[in-house]
């Protein structure tokens, strides 16, 4: 008996060309992600890009909520809004945020708040997909958005390639 392997994505198996024309006109799936902000202003600014880049944003206003989001969660995308590093939740949120990139396979994206080079060197050495210094518009973070759901689909390509197709007839 032969298998049918569907995924939840975009991007189709080279093996189905009549659902890749349908999927062409489509709107994009929506996306979930994982936002952690101290600052409200800033969350509604994450917020309002990742819609309009189609994705569901969950937030988080502290480390804690960021934690059990992220243990509770898989989502393909975490974005860390750093607070300045005079701010009672900065190191914390630097924890945490070690801590979730522990646990979880997503591509993180650390927003720094002062330009500080030593953030920027933190969030490299943690293996992060995308820093922002100083990250004011929402249209920088739309660009991030953007280009993460870009990097979604060709994870999914690349894992369904590695999978071979098995028609209906066991063709």
């Amino acid at each position: 008996m032969a298998t049918l392997r569907r995924t939840q994505s975009l991007v189709l198996s080279p093996c189905d060309e009549s659902t890749a024309v349908d999927a062409r006109g489509a709107r994009p799936k929506l996306l979930r992600c994982l936002v952690v902000s101290p600052c409200a202003e800033r969350r509604r600014l994450i917020r309002a890009a990742a819609e309009s880049q189609a994705w569901d944003a969950i937030l988080c206003r502290d480390a804690g909520e960021f934690l059990r989001a992220a243990f509770k969660r898989l989502v393909p995308l975490m974005v860390v809004d750093l607070p300045p590093q005079d701010s009672k939740h900065y190191w914390e949120l630097r924890e945490a945020t070690d801590r979730a990139r522990q646990v979880a396979n997503s591509l993180l994206v650390i927003a720094g708040a002062d330009g500080e080079s030593t953030d920027e060197i933190w969030a490299r050495k943690l293996g992060v997909w995308g820093y922002l210094s100083e990250a004011n518009s929402q249209r920088g973070f739309e660009l991030i958005f953007s280009e993460a759901r870009r990097a979604v689909e060709r994870s999914d390509a690349v894992e369904s390639a590695a999978v071979p197709c098995v028609e209906e007839d066991g063709w």
